[in-house]
Formats: C-alpha cells, sequence, structure tokens
C-alpha cells in the first residue's frame, strides 16, 4: 500500500515541498529565491488547500537533512519538527547528496552541493559506491577530466551535469526507503553540517 509523504527541501536556494499519495507525486511548489522562510509555510498550505488530502492525513514527513545551507537547513527542519510534532508523525530523514544520486546513472564521478561562496560539498564515488566523507572544497578541487553531478549556483560551472535538489527527490528515496529511514523519535533528527559552524570571536574593549 502506498503511503501519503509530504517531502520538503530547503539546503540550497531552492525552496520545494511536493505531496505524494500512493506513491505518485500529486503537488509540487518551487521557487529559487532564497525565500524559504516565507515561502515554505505558504507552500505547505497551498498544497493541501488544492488538494482532497488533509494534512493529518499523511504518513511521514520526508526531509532533507544535508549537507547544505545552514540556514535553509535550520528553517526545513524546525517547519518539519513543528508539524511531525503537532501532527503526531514521523521523519524520514533523507541525505541531499543522496537524493541527487539516486538520479545518477553512471560509475566513477563526483556530487556536489553548493555550501557558500565558491566552496562546495563534494562526494566522490567509485563503481557507485562512496570513496571517503564528504569533503568541504572549491570545484577545483576536482580534476578536469572527472564527472561531475549535481547543482552550481555559479551559471559559469558549465562541466557539472546538472541535477537540481528537489522535494520530489526527497520523496522518491523516502518511499523507496521508508521502513529503513523512518524515525519516530524526532529528537533526534539533527541537520548534516559537514563543515562545523565557526564563530568569529568578539572581544570587548575595556
Amino acid at each position: 500500500m502506498g503511503k501519503k509523504i509530504l517531502a520538503i527541501e530547503t539546503t540550497t536556494n531552492i525552496c520545494s515541498v511536493s505531496l505524494y499519495d500512493e506513491n505518485e507525486l500529486v503537488s509540487i511548489h518551487e521557487d529559487d529565491n532564497r525565500k524559504h522562510s516565507t515561502l515554505l509555510g505558504k507552500f505547505i498550505d497551498e498544497i493541501f488547500k488544492s488538494q482532497k488530502i488533509r494534512l493529518s492525513d499523511i504518513d511521514a514527513i520526508a526531509l532533507s537533512i544535508g549537507p547544505g545551507s545552514y540556514t535553509g537547513l535550520r528553517i526545513g527542519l524546525s517547519m518539519a519538527k513543528g508539524l511531525a510534532y503537532s501532527l503526531e508523525k514521523p521523519i524520514i530523514p533523507i541525505d541531499t547528496i543522496e537524493s541527487i544520486n539516486h538520479l545518477v546513472n553512471d560509475e566513477n564521478y563526483f556530487i556536489v552541493v553548493p555550501a557558500y561562496k565558491d566552496f562546495y560539498f563534494i562526494q566522490e564515488y567509485k563503481q557507485r559506491n562512496k570513496i571517503n566523507d564528504i569533503q568541504f572544497n572549491s570545484i577545483d578541487s576536482i580534476n578536469i577530466n572527472e564527472t561531475i553531478y549535481g547543482y552550481s549556483l555559479n551559471k559559469d560551472d558549465l562541466k557539472i551535469n546538472t541535477i537540481l535538489p528537489s522535494s520530489k527527490n526527497i520523496a522518491n528515496v523516502a518511499i523507496k526507503n521508508f521502513d529503513k529511514y523512518v524515525c519516530y523519535d524526532i529528537k533526534t533528527i539533527k541537520p548534516n553540517y559537514v563543515k562545523p559552524i565557526k564563530y568569529k570571536e568578539i572581544t570587548k574593549k575595556d
């Protein structure tokens, strides 16, 4: 029997929300203008108002948990946890890079997701298996002859085979791995920042 899944993707400049019923896409709203705090709740409200499905009818909330934008991750997680708590529903946390990887049909390649400025979260694959941990580096750290999939905010990065982050990707991975990934203890779910946040040291003048 198919599930009713609300999927949320906010790890980049793209705010994406989709609703799946019986494993089929029912509705999707997306925007790439970095207005997550304004649009996320609006998108969810509009999707359910337009459908014959109540928010309380969903089986779970699928959420992209990073790596990605610190702000985007916090906004998405706060919304997902708030809904999950009030509706008493589980969350299915999905790795952002995994959601892109499920669309790749290749053997040896890299997947990249923008971090900030000219830096990316980079995952290498050999024979479709992950090699080492996710790296935080510039895209220039990858050999020019390598195959790269993923997403870039820099339109000059033409060597990237573009796969846009989307709640559709999150939902598809969540549906496929529902029993494996579903989490009923939502307090344990944390965003995957990869690179720790560094705070500037503030010194007080006497």
